[in-house]
């Protein structure tokens, strides 16, 4: 996890490099527990991105003003602006269809380098379904606990090349009741010519988080620390299923089970 990871000027997460997004989801509460040196709790409205790499929440303040409050001017700034749960990060996720109330997803996830704890969260859907974004979540999360947090083996090239080219999103499954809104190639997130990106590869995300803002030469020291060669795809043609327990994964936790 990360708090308040970089956006761009338009409120969309200012991208990784090779990072590809493929769905937003608007209408969505979301709750998060952090367990560090300082216990914090945020409970906030917004919209959700769903990437290659990570699921970002990005809070709407519209959508978290109280009209009360803002009436008699009392309203508290909020310290959360968006956030970030890597999906290699993410273990003891479950997903909720409770009779009462809106279907909801909660789980953990682990923290990034120079971040605080791990946390607890819920993703919560107010506006409609969950039949297309569902599927596509499980599918990220199963390839991206296929080796190293930095290096998944679980992305082949005809994956990444069917999001390029649009392939992905019209032969992906469209529930009529789902809201949530696939990208197109022409319409991911990009850095602005005058904000580079803040962080330059998957490998410097999960090596450094964004403790550090690359130079010049941080494909230089990527090269010198980084493995020479990737690492041999495994190839996943469904997994719209929940990932199982015995599933491999990186982090901490997957060389503690690989381990055992």
């Amino acid at each position: 996890m990360a708090l308040n990871p970089p956006l761009n000027w338009g409120r969309t997460p200012l991208p990784v490099r090779e990072e590809l997004f493929l769905l937003q989801r608007k209408g969505v509460r979301f709750e998060a527990e952090l367990s560090g040196s300082i216990r914090r709790k945020w409970d906030v409205h917004g919209t959700l991105y769903v990437s290659t790499l990570r699921l970002c929440f990005v809070v709407e303040h519209e959508a978290n003003t109280n009209w009360l409050s803002g009436l008699f001017g009392q309203q508290q700034p909020l310290d959360i602006e968006s956030y970030d749960l890597p999906l290699a990060l993410i273990r003891r996720e479950k997903f909720n269809q409770p009779i009462f109330g809106c279907n909801n997803i909660d789980g953990e996830c682990a923290p990034l380098p120079s971040t605080d704890g791990d946390t607890k969260f819920k993703i919560s859907f107010h506006e409609g379904g969950v039949g297309t974004f569902l599927p596509i979540f499980y599918d990220l999360l199963n390839r991206n606990r296929h080796g190293p947090p930095s290096q998944p083996t679980g992305f082949d090239p005809a994956f990444e090349e069917a999001i390029q080219t649009g392939t992905f999103m019209r032969s992906a499954f469209i529930d009529p009741n789902d809201p949530s809104q696939i990208f197109l190639a022409s319409s991911q997130p990009s850095a602005p010519p005058e904000q580079p990106q803040q962080v330059a590869s998957r490998w410097s995300y999960f090596s450094n988080g964004y403790s550090r803002v690359p130079t010049h030469d941080s494909a230089a020291d990527e090269a010198s620390t980084a493995p020479s060669a990737p690492p041999r795809a495994v190839v996943i043609p469904t997994a719209t299923a929940p990932v199982s327990r015995d599933a491999p994964q990186g982090g901490e936790e997957g060389a503690r089970r690989r381990a055992g």
